[in-house]
Parts: C-alpha cells; sequence; structure tokens
C-alpha cells in the first residue's frame, strides 16, 4: 500500500492551494485521490468527499479504506454543496458553468473564511465573468499540463467590489500576476483556440465581425503568453 494517492498535475496543483490545517469538502469528487491525499500528506486533520451519483462515492470509499483514513473522511451524497460545511472549498474536474450554478445556489459561501479552489475543465470564461460580478476576489491563479491537456486552478473568497470583467481577464484573469511556468502555455492554448474559431467564422460575412473579435483577442493572449516568459 502506497502512503500517499497519486495525484495528476492538475490536482497536485489545486493541492497546493488548500491552506494548512483548515477543513475541507471535495465536491463532485471521483476517486477521492486528492482530499484522501490532504488527510493522508498531514496537511489537514479531515476532508469531506461529496458527489450527487453514488458510484463516484463507491471509488471514493475504496480509496478511504485503502488508505486506511476512515476515521479522518466523510462521505456525503448530496447535490452540489447541500450538506456541506467546510474552510475550503475544492470544485474540481466539471465545466465553469456548472461550477457557477453549484455557487449560485449556496450564501454560505460567501461567508469570511471560505476559500473557493475551482478548476473548471471549460467555459473558464463563464466562471471568471461570475466571480467578478458577484464580488468575489480572485486571490491566486496558476495553470498545470498534462500532455496536450492545458488546466486552470484558482482561488477565490468572497468580499471584493463586483465590476464587469473584459473579454481579455475572463480568459486570462491573473495569470500573469500569479501564474507559474505552465501559465505562458496555458494563453498559448486559449489563443489557439480562438484562432480555430476565428477561422471558423471568417467566411461568413454575418460573423465577421466576431471572428475579427477572436482573432484580436487571441493575439492578446499571445502576446501575454511572451511577456509571460520573459519576465
Amino acid at each position: 500500500m502506497n502512503a500517499l494517492p497519486p495525484l495528476s498535475a492538475r490536482l497536485q496543483l489545486a493541492a497546493s492551494f488548500v491552506r494548512p490545517g483548515a477543513t475541507v469538502a471535495d465536491v463532485g469528487t471521483d476517486h477521492a485521490y486528492l482530499p484522501v491525499w490532504l488527510v493522508c500528506s498531514g496537511h489537514n486533520p479531515s476532508a469531506l468527499a461529496s458527489d450527487v451519483h453514488s458510484g463516484p462515492l463507491a471509488r471514493a470509499a475504496r480509496t478511504v479504506a485503502q488508505y486506511g483514513v476512515a476515521e479522518n473522511m466523510a462521505l456525503l451524497q448530496t447535490d452540489g454543496l447541500a450538506g456541506v460545511q467546510a474552510q475550503d472549498i475544492i470544485i474540481a474536474g466539471m465545466g465553469g458553468d456548472l461550477i457557477v450554478t453549484i455557487l449560485s445556489g449556496s450564501d454560505w459561501v460567501r461567508q469570511p473564511d471560505v476559500r473557493l479552489i475551482l478548476q473548471p475543465m471549460t467555459a473558464q470564461e463563464v466562471l471568471h465573468a461570475y466571480l467578478c460580478r458577484e464580488g468575489f476576489v480572485i486571490e491566486r491563479e496558476d495553470a498545470a499540463v498534462e500532455g496536450s491537456k492545458h488546466y486552470l486552478v484558482m482561488n477565490a473568497r468572497f468580499g471584493g467590489v463586483p465590476f464587469e470583467p473584459d473579454d481579455f481577464f475572463c480568459i486570462a484573469g491573473r495569470l500573469l500576476e500569479t501564474g507559474g511556468p505552465a501559465a505562458s502555455a496555458y494563453l498559448l492554448w486559449q489563443a489557439s483556440r480562438l484562432r480555430k474559431k476565428a477561422a471558423g467564422l471568417a467566411c461568413s460575412a454575418t460573423c465577421a465581425a466576431q471572428a475579427e473579435q477572436w482573432a484580436s483577442l487571441a493575439s492578446r493572449l499571445e502576446q501575454a503568453a511572451v511577456e509571460a516568459v520573459c519576465t
């Protein structure tokens, strides 16, 4: 039996955002590798793993048993954040629009001691926009790379001044300020996605303005990626 469960680069990055000693909830868990790792490593004394489906919780239960942390781990079948209470809330491995839905239904995440560790698989711009408009402060963002896949992780808390973010911030967020070596690759990946979208619309007269907007945003992201490497 291994001393610690294996963590992918994505989950390792998410783990680095969790505050030592905080109560932790992994919402939408799968194998519960991340919360079990946090407990086994001594980083956090206890953790909760939750999911709306029974299958992921069954896999989580096997991980908990394998690493002998049943006394320090709780499993909860619930929808979103219903019945969940913790200081650090991890929501990883799902779309940004679903994360927005989960956060929108739980006012208690706006308490001053709550921190959100969010890892959207898609619709990162939707999640960025929601957090800014609702008055959440994004304290740190960073990226991880696994093969050809790029992942964004962010840490947010409630208590800021709501504002309307521009298109650049909705994609780049605070990566240029707080991101590590993988931030540049993430920005280039997002720029490539935008260029493909722009190319697909370029031949349509009715969509030419949208295509030009995406191409311009891609150029800004590419320039930011270069600056991130140089700093």
